[in-house]
């Protein structure tokens, strides 16, 4: 079952934050996730702080979590730390 990985952020530090990305992209990639969108979100109702939000696929919840735990992402995730505010949640297609 497909899991969907959403992430909205505010970035503090534009180029610390695209070292990041640029960094984590084809490590997502190869490990079975898909960028599906990003961008500005347009709140329709109710509040949201953060200024961008993207949105990936992954093939499966355990798929993600693998990688999200992995010491390779732990090595990754440092480059991102003080760059943005960041909030992630996971929700499983049905």
């Amino acid at each position: 079952m497909s899991a969907y990985f959403v992430v909205y952020l505010n970035v503090t530090e534009p180029d610390r934050f695209a070292e990041y990305f640029q960094v984590v992209m084809p490590v997502i990639k190869r490990r079975g996730g898909r960028l599906i969108a990003q961008g500005t979100p347009e709140v329709i109702e109710g509040t949201l702080s953060f200024k961008q939000a993207v949105l990936f696929e992954w093939r499966s919840r355990q798929d993600l979590l693998e990688y999200w735990h992995s010491d390779e992402y732990a090595q990754i995730k440092k480059l991102r730390e003080g760059a943005a505010e960041f909030q992630a949640v996971v929700i499983e297609s049905i």
